[in-house]
């Protein structure tokens, strides 16, 4: 796993690079968030693209991926949720993630 931080401020301040298991953790949070004023649509939207990380994951290799799933839709972001996420990510591949982040992009 790498010890590069899932968030972190760009050199001027003004925004942040986001690590894939970083948006795969922000966006379970918005799919599961009970006081979201997302709409029902947005959050099934948002639950696709989470779908297609754990999927890539699973194709890659990642075993545990039920585990991670269940820790997210709890909204529990703990060492251990951001480490699977991580591993996740690396399963899934540079590849895959970008296809799904480019979908991500097509759709908003």
């Amino acid at each position: 796993m790498t010890n590069t931080p899932l968030f972190k401020p760009t050199a001027d301040g003004t925004a942040f690079d986001i690590q894939p298991a970083g948006v795969l953790i922000m966006l379970a949070s918005y799919v599961h968030d009970p006081e979201s004023d997302l709409s029902d649509d947005s959050k099934a939207g948002l639950k696709r693209h989470v779908d297609a990380m754990l999927t890539a994951a699973r194709a890659g290799g990642f075993t545990q991926c039920d585990i991670l799933a269940t820790l997210l839709s709890r909204n529990e972001v703990s060492h251990r949720v951001k480490a699977m996420a991580v591993q996740a990510c690396e399963a899934a591949g540079s590849a895959a993630i970008v296809r799904i982040f480019d979908t991500m992009r097509k759709r908003a």
